[in-house]
């Protein structure tokens, strides 16, 4: 028999009793204190369990999420390649557009210029000048350019008449004042004829052209546009020069 039940079933007198008793208490105190360790021990596992899990779920949260960044990124970069190749298709439509009407532009300048070769000729200064102001046909007007590709309207009148030696400003305002004023039933080839308001201030002229005959100029009309022949009758025609 266990030691320990022999002395609690020890039958001896008051004082065995006591002495059982105090055995008894002591075994329930020792057993008290194994099951507050067990229960400690017991939460103190469940705590790491439960951190364990939680470490777990957001090592898994941060793996997703890095795997949906990753995704997120990939179609990022594939949408920009297809932004990109769009744009330059779209550029490269847009460039062959433009370069189809300038050739328009410039074939129909051409054949203008074929069925208005009546207005070619002479050979004062004024001839000359109107004579390649004729030639520069069909070349885009671009703003304050004076050739010898582009031209805005200042600047292809300058042009022409540089080529017979009369120096003008690449401004309407001063071309206005180079020269006479000339009655518009009087106009020669190569008179400068001007349009703003009808007050004729030189700080309101805004466009100029060169008469080539016929009623008609040869003028650098606005962006968008070529050099080009066009009647000099216009709502806004304030009179003409002859440069000198």
């Amino acid at each position: 028999m266990d030691p320990v039940v022999g002395m609690i079933m020890d039958r001896g007198g008051a004082d065995g009793l006591l002495h059982r008793a105090g055995i008894l208490g002591q075994l329930g105190g020792e057993r008290a204190a194994i099951l507050r360790r067990m229960r400690d021990a017991q939460e103190v596992a469940d705590i790491l369990r439960i951190q364990a899990d939680n470490a777990y779920a957001a090592q898994k949260a941060a793996a997703e999420r890095a795997r949906q960044a990753k995704i997120d990124a990939r179609a990022a970069v594939a949408a920009q390649r297809r932004e990109t190749k769009g744009l330059r298709a779209r550029t490269e439509t847009l460039r062959r557009r433009v370069n189809a009407a300038r050739s328009r532009a410039q074939l129909l300048a051409a054949r203008r210029a074929v069925s208005l070769a009546g207005l070619v000729g002479g050979s004062t200064v004024g001839d000359v000048a109107a004579n390649w102001a004729l030639s520069q046909l069909g070349k885009p007007y671009v703003w304050a350019a004076d050739g010898p590709a582009t031209y805005d309207c200042s600047g292809l009148t300058m042009r022409a008449w540089e080529r017979v030696g009369v120096r003008l400003d690449h401004w309407t305002g001063t071309q206005w004042t180079s020269g006479p004023h000339v009655p518009l039933d009087q106009l020669r080839r190569g008179d400068l004829v001007f349009f703003g308001h009808i007050s004729a201030d030189p700080g309101t002229i805004h466009h100029v052209g060169i008469y080539v005959g016929r009623g008609q100029m040869v003028h650098a009309p606005q962006t968008g546009d070529v050099v080009r022949v066009a009647p000099i009758w216009r709502g806004d025609l304030v009179g003409a020069t002859r440069p000198q």
